[in-house]
């Protein structure tokens, strides 16, 4: 009896957290590349560096650098409407004027590549091509402001979050993306070739840790 009602009162402490808690422990994080994913680099730019940091986490460690990762989306995903992902930074790029292409560094970005399925192929340590969305964590712009990639064509900017009131917590994002694309561009998209994450300070030199669950596509 005494078991039980241990039990239960556990089982009613849990139903009473808050929904998107989210505190997964964090071990000392795999240096092998993160499987599923492959790494595009930048010129001459030294790579941020991305590990795994316990199932389905991945930690991004960036100092005075800037790579991404990118995977490419499941056959059965590409015309899911929902995309949701967690991500943690420990500070924002103080320096960053992410509207100017030499001052565009971010904490944390999660991007979406749409595009037509036809001819599309994944070229390893490539960026994929094709119309793109980038979700950031910025310095100053205001969260909900959405403007044009400073260095890049067909790429518009979403600010979801902004500056350093939720460092160092979990923070849940949900978008629908078909949404976002048509707000964005004026028209439907193709659907979703490819999901990317970034974070990079190549621009200002300073030092950013960032967490990142694994995106998910939903259907709605």
């Amino acid at each position: 009896m005494k078991y039980s009602l241990i039990s239960l009162s556990l089982i009613l402490v849990l139903a009473q957290l808050p929904f998107g808690d989210f505190n997964p422990k964090e071990p000392e994080e795999d240096k092998t590349p993160v499987k599923g994913w492959w790494m595009v680099s930048y010129f001459s730019v030294p790579p941020t560096q991305y590990s795994k940091a316990g199932k389905g986490i991945i930690k991004a460690e960036s100092l005075g650098s800037r790579s991404s990762l990118f995977k490419e989306v499941g056959e059965k995903e590409k015309d899911f409407r929902v995309l949701s992902w967690r991500w943690k930074i420990s500070n924002v790029v103080h320096s960053a004027i992410e509207t100017r292409k030499e001052r565009f560094d971010a904490a944390a970005r999660v991007i979406v590549v749409f595009g037509k399925e036809k001819g599309f192929k994944i070229m390893e340590g490539m960026e994929p091509s094709g119309p793109k969305i980038e979700y950031i964590w910025t310095s100053h712009l205001p969260k909900g402001r959405i403007f044009d990639h400073p260095g890049e064509k067909y790429c518009k900017v979403f600010v979801l979050e902004s500056g350093e009131g939720k460092a160092g917590q979990w923070v849940y994002e949900e978008r629908n993306v078909r949404k976002d694309y048509k707000s964005a561009f004026g028209t439907e998209s193709d659907g979703v070739l490819a999901i990317g994450i970034q974070t990079d300070t190549d621009h200002s030199n300073e030092m950013v840790t960032a967490y990142y669950s694994d995106p998910i596509l939903k259907r709605k």
